[in-house]
């Protein structure tokens, strides 16, 4: 489980050299530094712990928040809770839990056991638990990528399985493309040891297209004789549609018990009308666009639950086209009037269930009167040779004013570390704004930090120097706060931020906490320290990789390693992820991210771009002139 479970890198990922060509420039109360020429070799990956972008040629894809600090402990917690998904309202179940004590700088799900592999998804038993393990993943991708990206962790529930050899399994595969399009873009996969990780890169905000990603609309609307469900990507213009007071006006159904001009509706408005109808009797009309046929199972058994198993979808149907009639009872092959048994007292119970059922269906408004869903049902009595032998339920819909769901849509967010369903009416709100989905509201704060000395601080030069000295090539972000910089508190016992930007490798974040007498030997405050600090930073850089999602449009994959060190008599590492966690090599920046990288941070962090420039075999004097003589972040700004 998190924590425990989460990969260390190899030694090459953690080899340093000593840093030769410099070159800087400073943006505002942050200082840029090009550091070394020398480069970093990619990680090493064996069979066991590999990772690849999906291939579709190949087989293969409100929440309890849970600390889960141990592997055995984390796994034991997920199979005891039956956990909620946050639904307001729905009873729908679903086993992810929100990670809190991960080491990545990411949002983790975990979903609990799946198995992995075509061979061995082909050879499960279990039907229904295949589907359910497929739609975990599926809800998990959604949810992330409604939330700015993140990992969704999985134990594998199968021995000796290998990723590279046997891929993820078709079913899962094959499922993807049904939520997003070109889902290799956005996804890539790993798999350590007993655990498989899908690392999903968040969307591009303001993007073209539907603005949350979806299973299911749950929006139906008729076409021909079908009720269909209304895919995502015209889930749109079907409500936008809603809100054209023209279009509502032409679309304005009849009032109950008119004839209207429509041989099929007279048809249906006919039978609907009949105070009785005779067993194996023909009716005239067939299904269509407004009228549905069902015939219940002939068993000697009161259809209730199966009739309230058609009324959402149909009723979705109806009232988003043109209103439409549901008779139930009535053979569509034969066109004879069956109907089915019932005692007067099951269809009083019924009628109430059925009120109960349509009343209940999510709607969204977009006109000032808000009308309910309103329609008409009614049993018609069924005689043979003049007695009553059985019944039809008869149904009629009409058109509704804007827009009738059979269930609240199949969309997630995490909010407040809760993974939540969309309401129906804030799933509506974000499809109109065509916006993808970021978790919380980040706000940019650039001015400039106030100018605070480091004279203070003239003790830890050497410290410093010594744990930046052998950086690998690259561009250094340095910031008195980088929590201020993104408009956070600030830590008081941290001196200064430095952010590592290097090809071939992930975005690093050091820390320097400032030494404490009180601190000094003592293991346990240090510890408590570095765990409080460990979350801290780790909501800096989660805050940081949203700034560049949401504020500068950068979508490329993106991880963050944390290191924090305490400089106290002698340095001590209270914190570093770069031993705990691995990414797919996507995430590793190429020379192209890393350009990208500073563009946008020039964005976050100023209007301007700065530079201080310094020859490369000037890196110890430039640390000692920044940390003593410079006892000040000045920005030296360029001339526009």
């Amino acid at each position: 489980m998190p924590g425990a479970s989460e990969m260390k890198d190899g030694p090459e990922q953690e080899q340093r050299h000593r840093a030769g060509h410099t070159w800087k420039h400073g943006i505002r109360a942050s200082s840029w530094l090009a550091v070394g020429n020398s480069q970093e070799k990619s990680p090493s990956v064996d069979c066991r712990s590999s990772h690849r972008t999906l291939g579709f040629s190949r087989t293969g894809v409100c929440l309890h928040t849970a600390i889960l600090p141990t592997e055995d402990n984390g796994l034991n917690l997920w199979k005891q809770k039956g956990l909620h998904l946050g639904n307001r309202g729905s009873d729908w179940k679903t086993n992810i839990i929100v990670d809190q004590d991960t080491d990545y700088a990411e949002l983790v799900l975990f979903i609990g056991e799946i198995t992995l592999g075509e061979k061995n998804r082909n050879s499960m038993k279990d039907i229904q638990l295949r589907r359910k393990e497929a739609k975990s993943i599926l809800q998990a991708v959604c949810t992330l990528l409604n939330s700015g990206g993140g990992v969704v962790k999985a134990h594998i529930k199968n021995q000796n399985y290998s990723f590279t050899r046997d891929g993820m399994g078709l079913d899962l595969v094959n499922s993807l493309p049904g939520i997003m399009h070109l889902p290799h873009d956005y996804l890539d996969f790993m798999q350590h040891k007993d655990y498989f990780f899908v690392f999903v890169k968040p969307l591009k905000p303001n993007q073209k297209g539907p603005g949350i990603t979806t299973l299911k609309t749950n929006l139906y609307r008729r076409i021909n004789s079908i009720s269909d469900e209304v895919k995502v990507a015209n889930a749109v213009q079907l409500l936008k549609s809603r809100t054209d007071p023209e279009e509502k006006a032409e679309s304005r159904p009849s009032s109950p018990g008119k004839i209207v001009c429509n041989e099929t509706l007279n048809e249906c408005l006919s039978l609907f009308n009949r105070d009785w109808l005779a067993y194996e009797e023909t009716f005239c009309f067939t299904k269509s666009i407004h009228a549905e046929v069902k015939l219940t199972p002939k068993e000697k058994i009161f259809p209730k639950e199966k009739i309230l198993e058609l009324l959402p979808q149909t009723v979705s149907a109806f009232a988003n086209t043109d209103g439409g009639f549901l008779f139930i009872g009535l053979d569509g092959k034969t066109q004879q009037i069956i109907g089915f048994e019932a005692e007067k007292s099951n269809l009083v119970l019924l009628e109430s269930e059925i009120e109960k059922c349509i009343q209940q269906l999510p709607v969204t408004h977009f006109c000032g009167e808000k009308e309910k869903i309103k329609y008409t049902c009614k049993f018609i009595e069924v005689r043979k040779s003049g007695a009553v032998c059985a019944y039809v339920c008869a149904l009629r819909v009409e058109r509704f004013c804007c827009a009738v769901f059979a269930a609240e849509p199949e969309s997630w967010h995490v909010e407040g570390g809760c993974v939540k369903r969309f309401t129906t009416e804030e799933w509506v709100k974000r499809q109109m704004d065509a916006t993808a989905v970021m978790p919380g509201k980040v706000i940019c704060c650039p001015e400039a930090l106030y100018m605070k000395p480091f004279s203070q601080h003239e003790g830890y030069e050497h410290l410093v120097r010594t744990e930046l000295g052998s950086l690998l090539k690259g561009t250094l972000v340095i910031s008195k706060s980088w929590a201020l910089d993104l408009g956070l508190q600030e830590k008081q016992e941290v001196i200064w931020d430095v952010l590592h930007i290097s090809q071939g490798s992930l975005l690093t974040l050091y820390v320097f906490v400032q030494g404490d007498e009180n601190l000094e030997g003592n293991s346990s405050l240090l510890g408590e320290l570095g765990a409080e600090l460990k979350g801290y930073y780790k909501q800096i850089a989660l805050t940081l990789k949203q700034m560049l999602l949401n504020h500068c449009g950068y979508t490329a994959e993106i991880g963050i390693i944390v290191k924090i060190t305490y400089l106290g008599h002698k340095t001590m590492c209270l914190y570093d992820t770069s031993t705990k966690i691995r990414y797919p090599q996507k995430y590793y920046l190429s020379a192209k991210a890393v350009k990208d990288l500073e563009k946008a941070l020039v964005e976050i962090l100023g209007s301007y771009e700065s530079f201080y420039s310094l020859p490369r075999r000037n890196w110890d004097s430039f640390m000692s002139a920044f940390l003593n003589v410079g006892s000040y972040i000045v920005p030296v700004l360029r001339n526009v």
